[in-house]
């Protein structure tokens, strides 16, 4: 009797520690997932924050040059100034 209720104890332990292995085993998961995906939020933002730039910087030559073309001097085209 007392044999069975030992037995009883133990298994019932084995299945809690089962169970909290399979939710540590989730919970490690998505700690991993998060960690990764705030690493790659920290990787891609500046490179993204610089192709705007980028942009922006291609952007303004293009008008430059289209100025020039059109006979503004460089210095003025340089300045951004709109011309109406």
């Amino acid at each position: 009797m007392q044999d069975e209720v030992t037995a009883l104890q133990v298994d019932q332990q084995v299945q809690r520690v089962l169970a909290a292995s399979l939710a540590l085993a989730e919970q490690s998961l998505l700690l991993g997932l998060a960690i990764h995906l705030a690493w790659l939020d920290a990787w891609i933002r500046p490179i993204l924050r610089a192709q705007d730039s980028y942009r922006e910087w291609h952007t303004q030559q293009e008008r430059r040059q289209r100025l020039v073309r059109r006979g503004v001097p460089d210095r003025i085209a340089r300045q951004g100034l709109r011309l109406v």
